[in-house]
């Protein structure tokens, strides 16, 4: 029993070995330019013994954005029961999920293959359904409390508020990738923080009609 479970802690220690090497590796040279033998090399392992651990590079990259998801979960998860404005609590948010993207940035094929998520990590779209109601809660506190527009649609505005992060950074990486003079290089934490500003802008303009479209 003893020797089945320092067997089972020395498996999970060497995958977060493989995990940390490979997040730094993948940062460096980004998820396509990153090969199993290279993360192999970092970590002492030979490629066959790589395999061992983990299928292939995809489920490496699912389990790293997990741990990230995770971490940006963590901060945020207690924000309803917390004695602060709504305002202060979606700062919070902001600042979470910018940290989130910095660190995930490079692992966005993973954000982006839904059915990858879905097959490989159930524990995504769970940690993202929870962080939509926490995000939701925010919506409805400043909307009771008259900070935010009073006929705002907390649903659509949660899923416009995610949907702004995955574009930002996906957008990011097509400019990287793709030269054009349609598309300019630009500054990921500028453009986030402009874009939180530009919904915080729209949610507070308590006085104004918001039109659905027919």
């Amino acid at each position: 029993m003893a020797e089945s479970l320092i067997k089972t802690k020395e498996i999970e220690l060497k995958r977060q070995i493989i995990l940390d090497e490979a997040a730094k590796l993948i940062n460096k040279v980004g998820f396509k330019n990153a090969k199993m033998e290279d993360i192999a090399k970092k970590v002492g392992f030979s490629k066959a013994s790589l395999y061992s651990y983990f299928k292939d590079k995809e489920e490496i990259v699912t389990n790293i954005a997990k741990v990230h998801l995770l971490n940006f979960y963590n901060k945020i998860s207690d924000l309803p029961e917390k004695n602060l404005s709504a305002v202060e609590k979606l700062n919070i948010m902001k600042n979470a999920h910018m940290d989130f993207v910095k660190k995930s940035k490079n692992l966005m094929v993973v954000k982006l293959n839904f059915a990858l998520m879905e097959k490989s990590h159930e524990e995504f779209i769970v940690l993202k359904l929870k962080t939509f109601e926490i995000l939701k809660s925010i919506l409805e506190q400043g909307k009771k409390d008259g900070v935010f527009n009073r006929n705002l649609d907390s649903d659509s505005a949660a899923t416009l508020l995610e949907a702004m992060f995955t574009g930002i950074v996906f957008v990011n990486s097509l400019v990287k990738n793709i030269k054009s003079d349609l598309l300019k290089d630009y500054d990921m934490e500028e453009m986030i923080c402009f874009g939180m500003d530009f919904f915080y802008m729209g949610i507070t303009n308590t006085n104004s009609e918001i039109n659905k479209c027919s």
